[in-house]
This record gives C-alpha cells, structure tokens and sequence, in this order.
C-alpha cells in the first residue's frame, strides 16, 4: 500500500526516517479516514499538518544539506518547495471543492507518489552523500521534537 513504510524507504538516518514515518502515518489517517467515512474529517487535518510538519522537516533536512556541504542541496531545496506548493494547491482545491471523495483521493495519491520518489531517491542520495563523507546523517536540525508539540509555525 503506497501510505505504508516499507524497508527499502530506509534512508539510513534514523531521524529522516522517523520523520517521513510520521508523513506516511498521517496520509494514511487520512486513508482510513475516507474508508470510514470520515475523510472530511481527517483532510482538513492532513492540510493542516502538511503545511506545517513539512516546513518543519524540511528545514531539518536543509539544515543538515547544508552543514554537510551536500552538493546536491540547490536541486533538493527545490524539490521541497515544489511539494510544498502542491500542498498550498491541494488546500486551496479543498477549500473550493470542500470533502469529497475526488478531492481525498487526488490528496491521498499526490502525497503518496511524491513522498515515496523523494524518500526512494532524493533523500536516499542526500543520506549516501553524509555517509560516503563521514557524517552520521542526524545533524543538529534533526533532533528537534516535531512542532506539533512546540508552537512552532
């Protein structure tokens, strides 16, 4: 099932994957929320969520780029505002459309694919880079508790 963690999602950096574990936990809320009826209820919530977990992790995953002079930081940084703004397109669909189930599973399958690929490639990239250079891939930005928790915007 593409909301699943499977093994070969692995980056190797124990934060990273504890972070995208999450992603795929709430997309899959949102998945068995729909099967019981209750995806209006969970996509607001998953909106919510991405726009601000997201930001989160992915500060977390530049900051380290960045401290490790990962060479591929530009195209990766890119990547991350490209999904960022397909969540800001998804909730701005939701908004107009409402809950519906198109509307689920356009986000079901938009987050799913982008996830898995970048997880599957970009990230797993990043992750061989900080260990072919000595660095343990758990930087600083990666150890902080997820803002769900802390406030954080």
């Amino acid at each position: 099932m593409l909301t699943q963690w499977h093994d070969d999602m692995a980056t190797g950096s124990q934060a990273v994957d504890k972070q995208h574990k999450e992603l795929l936990r709430r997309v899959d809320d949102l998945l068995k929320g729909a099967k019981s009826r209750k995806g209006a209820e969970e996509i607001g919530r998953l909106m919510w969520f991405l726009k601000k977990y997201v930001r989160w992790h992915f500060r977390d995953e530049e900051k380290l780029m960045l401290e490790a002079g990962y060479p591929g930081y530009h195209s990766h940084k890119t990547q991350h505002e490209i999904f960022f703004r397909e969540v800001l397109r998804l909730e701005s669909l939701h908004a107009e459309q409402g809950d519906n189930t198109l509307m689920i599973v356009a986000v079901i399958t938009a987050m799913c694919e982008w996830l898995r690929s970048h997880f599957n490639k970009l990230d797993k990239e990043f992750i061989d880079f900080l260990k072919d250079t000595g660095h343990n891939g758990n930087g600083n930005g990666a150890h902080r508790e997820s803002p769900e928790g802390d406030g954080e915007q």
